[in-house]
């Protein structure tokens, strides 16, 4: 899971003001080696910007290509050449557009947005090709939000980066709908996250959908593997008014969904399978995993061939009845996993009513019994 002490410890590292911007200075990575950045977040071989220090282009459209130029207007016929110039110049109710084409970089945003208008970040899928943020593994995270609001991926691939393809920090108002992220949090830098590795994290984010989403083979690489060490497909802590719906993730060094201290989630119509970790048939590598949050649906779901429980629910820091209640689990269909369902540190089995109401799902060919 995220580890309590890392959102606190980046929430005090999150100092916006003061620091050197985008604007007028090289947007090459100037690192090679991980750092903390004035964003508050670890990382190598990436590109820093804040909202306040943006030049933005004229125009509701942009566009930006492989094949383009930064010295370009942005347009269809001359796009911008990185995503760099591009995404640390945007300014609420642009929309950019990427190209297909292979992007070989990492881009971190702080204090963008506004409530007024949405910015999006739109790929552009021709032929079957797709835009595609490549890390090479070398780099810590395709994209990164923090402190910001109102921001709307689509159709995008995000892929092969060391800590998470994609980052949201303390931000309000995100729409994710049919991204790929594929083979990322393989080795991760950041000090805080023991090694985890993720596709997609969230982290203090709210008003969020996630949809439509394909996440393949994330989490940490065969050594961590062989230590134990968590992966997750969708990893989230402190999501607050939430929908994760129609995702598919499979092949996760770990587990597929993790909700963790969070509240007012509808996880819905996602399939999740092949999430494995051998960590001696514990409850790491399940399908869906609920900890410590409130109000928390989990329904339509289909969930198979997991290593670990299909679904588990958990109060682990003890914090029934303020929180770890709500929690219904409806019409899922969960078969062929270590067990369907596995519930712990509530005091009972099963455990309250208002904890856990669990109704019409399909358990089968699970290896153990519930519980």
């Amino acid at each position: 899971m995220q580890p309590k002490s890392t959102f606190f410890l980046l929430l005090c590292g999150l100092l916006l003001s003061g620091c050197a911007g985008a604007a007028g200075r090289d947007l090459k990575p100037a690192h090679t080696r991980p750092r903390e950045g004035m964003l508050g977040v670890v990382f190598q071989n990436g590109v820093e910007c804040l909202g306040q220090e943006a030049q933005p282009r004229p125009g509701e459209a942009l566009y930006v290509s492989p094949a383009g130029s930064d010295e370009n207007p942005g347009t269809r016929d001359a796009p911008l050449g990185t995503l760099a110039s591009a995404l640390c110049n945007l300014r609420p109710g642009q929309t950019l557009y990427l190209l297909p084409g292979v992007y070989t970089e990492s881009v971190l945003l702080g204090d963008f947005g506004s409530a007024d208008a949405p910015i999006t970040l739109s790929g552009i899928i021709e032929d079957g090709r797709w835009p595609v943020l490549e890390g090479e593994n070398q780099r810590t995270v395709g994209l990164a939000l923090v402190e910001s609001r109102n921001f709307v991926i689509e159709n995008i691939v995000f892929r092969n980066y060391t800590d998470e393809g994609l980052l949201a920090l303390l931000v309000n108002e995100l729409t994710i709908r049919n991204c790929r992220l594929l083979d990322n949090g393989r080795a991760s830098t950041d000090p805080d996250a023991d090694g985890e590795g993720f596709g997609l994290n969230l982290v203090g984010v709210q008003n969020a959908r996630v949809e439509d989403n394909r996440l393949i083979g994330n989490g940490p690489d065969r050594q961590r593997w062989l230590n134990y060490t968590l992966g997750t497909g969708i990893n989230t802590y402190e999501l607050f008014d939430a929908i994760i719906r129609g995702n598919l993730i499979t092949g996760t060094t770990g587990g597929g969904i993790l909700i963790e201290n969070g509240g007012n989630v509808l996880v819905e119509n996602n399939f999740i399978a092949y999430s494995e970790l051998d960590a001696n048939g514990d409850y790491w590598d399940g399908g869906i995993w609920v900890d410590g949050s409130y109000n928390v649906t989990l329904r339509d779901n289909t969930i198979r061939q997991n290593h670990g429980p299909g679904i588990v629910i958990s109060d682990e820091d003890l914090q029934y009845p303020q929180t770890s209640y709500g929690i219904v689990v409806r019409n899922n269909i969960v078969s062929s996993n270590l067990t369907a369902i596995f519930v712990w540190n509530y005091g009972l089995c099963p455990p309250p009513g208002e904890a856990l109401q669990l109704a019409e799902n399909d358990f089968n060919r699970n290896q153990q019994p519930p519980w």
